[in-house]
């Protein structure tokens, strides 16, 4: 761990570990996306069941509820390389 400079990523303050904006956005960005992706994982697991049990119509209409997610999960992550890629020491 670098202390002081464009290198600092997390430090101690007051005892503390303290994360750098870029860090911390980071950090919230894939913590985001990791909880974003885990939902989507138990409603097509759901769907996957629905079809299974030859349900089409209703495997279908569950996926819907995800629909948005996967464009979503990629403008996160599209930011989080984005940032991490601007903020890096030249």
């Amino acid at each position: 761990m670098t202390v002081g400079g464009s290198r600092a990523c997390v430090m101690l303050l007051n005892g503390r570990r303290h994360m750098d904006r870029t860090t911390a956005a980071l950090t919230a960005n894939m913590a985001a996306l990791a909880e974003l992706l885990a939902d989507a994982a138990k409603v097509a697991a759901e769907a996957a069941e629905a079809m299974a049990g030859g349900n089409r119509n209703l495997a279908v209409g569950t996926l819907l509820q995800i629909e948005q997610t996967v464009p979503d999960a990629r403008a996160i992550m599209e930011a989080t390389l984005a940032l991490h890629r601007v903020a890096r020491p030249r």
